[in-house]
């Protein structure tokens, strides 16, 4: 796990500068990609100096972060065979019906060591990280195959946290 400072107050992180100093920033983004400490002792002593008796929990927080963003799992199909989902029309692009992966798996499907997928447009869509949709791909594609033939096609949308 990797991690980030936030300045509570200030609304903003620490990263370092071109020099090797510490400065700020407002951008979540800018902090992972050049603000990341690989263990929260070494960034609670670099909050620690760079302002001499901040308290963490008060004055800055330490975000567990990963370079590996979740992703949405995005169905593409057209729009003839979509499915009659809650606003289904504003998801309709260019013939295409754009809808997410979605997780029905019940307790009882998950006591005998089932998982049950279904779609929607948006509520409860599943988030992966790349290694876990890999881990699932084939079954996925089962559901899908299934369900809409192989008029389908899936992109994976990373999600900001």
């Amino acid at each position: 796990m990797s991690y980030i400072i936030k300045l509570i107050s200030e609304n903003c992180y620490i990263i370092p500068d071109d020099d090797g100093w510490l400065t700020t920033t407002e951008s979540q983004q800018e902090a992972i990609d050049i603000g990341i400490f690989d263990d929260m002792e070494s960034a609670d002593e670099t909050a620690q100096s760079f302002s001499g008796g901040m308290t963490r929990g008060i004055d800055y927080i330490i975000h567990p972060v990963s370079k590996d963003p979740y992703h949405v799992v995005e169905i593409i199909i057209p729009e003839e065979i979509a499915p009659n989902l809650k606003n289904i029309n504003s998801f309709i692009k260019n013939g295409k019906a754009h809808i997410f992966l979605t997780n029905v798996t019940t307790a009882d499907d998950a006591m005998d060591g089932f998982t049950r997928y279904g779609v929607s447009t948006g509520k409860n869509a599943v988030l992966y990280k790349t290694t876990q949709y890999e881990a699932r791909k084939e079954a996925i594609s089962q559901y899908l195959n299934e369900r809409f033939g192989n008029q389908w096609e899936i992109k994976l949308l990373a999600v900001q946290a």
